[in-house]
């Protein structure tokens, strides 16, 4: 299975997870979906502040990237 990077970003990485070993792009994709949300449960103050939770594969690749602005 290959891994992934999550990272907190607004132009520039801001914090950075762990690699997550996942088996594909659609769920990592799912999984950046379910992290942007949680995060912006706690702290909603980063949905204005054009944060996004980008997933990179192990080549560096971008899988895909979560505007918090955008979640409800």
């Amino acid at each position: 299975m290959p891994f992934y990077q999550f990272d907190l970003t607004n132009n520039e990485s801001v914090a950075a997870e762990r690699d997550v070993e996942l088996p594909g792009d659609v769920e990592a994709m799912d999984s950046a979906d379910v992290i942007a949300r949680q995060l912006i449960a706690v702290y909603p103050e980063l949905r204005s502040q054009n944060y996004a939770r980008l997933v990179t594969n192990e080549e560096g690749d971008e899988i895909c990237r979560v505007p918090l602005a955008l979640l409800h």
